[in-house]
């Protein structure tokens, strides 16, 4: 399992809608926390942020994605944010050896994720994980 195919199919359950940054890394770091035994080797590793657990390789491995033609990354038009959205060939893509487990794991947090508001969402990843409140600057 690779961790490029774990973060398509993160973006890939959101079926075709947008994520937004903040939703895309806080599913990743839970799926790492929460499902951390299936992780590979070099799924990312998560450090203590402005608004909570932050990797930059979350975006790199995107853009990868997005060369591949498998997502979108586009700029939500009020907000100015980038936000990212699995493209046909994306959701039509063949995630190699991803566990049900995880895949489901995945499939319910991405809905959670998507009905919550930022600062929910923010909130709610510290109510779990309140070390990751260490340099925040979100004090909501």
């Amino acid at each position: 399992m690779k961790r490029a195919d774990l973060l398509l199919k993160i973006i890939a359950a959101a079926e075709g809608k947008p994520l937004t940054p903040a939703q895309l890394q806080k599913v990743a770091f839970l799926l790492r926390m929460e499902r951390g035994s299936y992780m590979p080797d070099d799924y990312y590793r998560f450090r203590k942020y402005d608004y909570g657990p932050f990797c930059a390789e979350v975006y790199r491995d995107a853009e990868r994605l997005e060369c591949e033609g498998k997502i979108s990354i586009s700029i939500h038009p009020r907000g100015g944010w980038k936000q990212y959205s699995a493209t046909v060939a994306g959701i039509q893509t063949e995630m190699q050896n991803i566990p049900d487990e995880v895949s489901t794991y995945i499939e319910e947090k991405v809905r959670w994720a998507r009905q919550l508001s930022f600062q929910e969402l923010v909130r709610a990843v510290y109510q779990m994980y309140p070390s990751f409140r260490e340099n925040s600057v979100f004090q909501g």
